[in-house]
């Protein structure tokens, strides 16, 4: 199985459910994820864990920076 890998906002949300789902996963308004998807094109670092650990289910993967999360250095 080939794992997708998301660099959008929007690409998150519409793999985790949609809107609705995120709003209710994050306890957060659609206001507040249409603004993620929209202007601000990240989540806020608070939901990475929870977001990606979603997504890990999935078989997706999403870089940190979409969280305003650094990438991780190998040596």
């Amino acid at each position: 199985m080939t794992t997708r890998h998301f660099t959008k906002a929007r690409d998150v949300v519409d793999w985790l459910g949609g809107i609705e789902a995120v709003c209710e996963m994050t306890g957060r308004d659609l206001k507040t994820v249409y603004h993620w998807i929209g202007r601000s094109g990240t989540f806020p670092a608070r939901y990475h864990d929870m977001m990606t650990k979603a997504l890990k289910k999935r078989g997706c993967t999403a870089p940190p920076a979409l969280w305003n999360q650094e990438e991780e250095k190998v040596a």
